[in-house]
């Protein structure tokens, strides 16, 4: 079966997903995807950018973001088996590696850093996919 959810949890307005066409979690059987999460709060044309400038800041609210969509669909970060990071400036996001670590502790994801030239906003830095697993139905860690 799959679900597909906006959770209400301090990011995008309602509006948003049905305007850019997408969904922010999607849930295939115990797959759960998590659309790009980006440093944005409100809906276009007049997103506020969290952290302008900031790439510690953005990364921090994306990480945010992320746990708590994992916590509206009952899961948590050691529930995460693949994280994709894409960032305007590598080295910056390098120096972020800290809040990664931290946030995943002794259960880390696999995770693909990406360098791109530019994202959504032109003061995005920053966005974060990820994929999750619920083995809430009996599967193991």
């Amino acid at each position: 079966m799959i679900t597909r959810n906006n959770p209400d949890v301090g990011y995008l307005d309602e509006s948003t997903f049905a305007l850019l066409g997408f969904s922010q979690v999607v849930r295939a059987d115990s797959t759960v995807y998590y659309s790009g999460i980006a440093p944005f709060t409100g809906a276009p044309p007049e997103f506020t950018v969290i952290g302008t400038g900031s790439m510690e800041d953005q990364v921090l609210f994306c990480l945010d973001v992320l746990e708590r969509c994992l916590e509206s669909e009952g899961q948590s970060l050691e529930n995460m088996v693949a994280v994709t990071v894409y960032a305007t400036d590598v080295p910056a996001l390098m120096a972020t590696a800290e809040h990664f670590a931290k946030r995943f502790g002794g259960a880390p994801p696999s995770s693909t850093w990406v360098g791109v030239t530019e994202l959504a906003h032109p003061d995005q830095l920053v966005e974060i996919t990820a994929t999750a697993v619920d083995l809430t139905d009996g599967g193991s860690k």
